[in-house]
């Protein structure tokens, strides 16, 4: 198959498939694989993940057969100064992607507290490092949840 016409395809097909794309005639080595999305069966806060098998039985993904990611460094965002004067308070919810090598990229914000606190919810979690989620002992990309509280005291 031409460079050209496999780029377009995977462009193609690549934008709604969540399992392995295999392109006809090349090897096996060459097999992309898309994240899955476990946005609403895996939620993050802070060191605490949380699974729901149900939901990642709707995913496609055997319960059994799933190991959730794990922190291994990272630290708590701070209180940005205009969300504190602001009085802005609550959880921002983020989409991420946590990446077969562990690193967070690509947040999306699902619900906001305050500008600031949404930014340094992200810059937080994009410094995050984990352990890959893994599904039968391999590991994947995954789209999770996270939770970031933000709570003046």
């Amino acid at each position: 198959m031409a460079r050209g016409v496999a780029e377009r395809v995977v462009g193609a097909i690549g934008a709604i498939a969540l399992g392995t794309i295999v392109l006809a005639g090349e090897p096996a080595s060459s097999q992309w694989q898309a994240p899955l999305d476990l946005a609403k069966a895996v939620t993050i806060k802070s060191d605490h993940v949380v699974v729901n098998p149900d939901e990642l039985k709707a995913a496609g993904v055997d319960p059994g057969a799933f190991t959730p990611p794990k922190r291994v460094k990272g630290s708590s965002p701070s209180y940005p100064d205009s969300a504190a004067r602001d009085n802005a308070q609550g959880t921002v919810l983020l989409e991420c992607l946590i990446t077969e090598a562990g690193a967070v990229q690509r947040c999306r914000v699902t619900r906001s507290v305050h500008p600031a606190a949404d930014r340094e919810a992200i810059k937080a979690i994009q410094r995050w490092k984990y352990e890959p989620a893994r599904v039968m002992a391999q590991p994947r990309s995954i789209v999770a949840e996270f939770r970031m509280i933000f709570r003046l005291e």
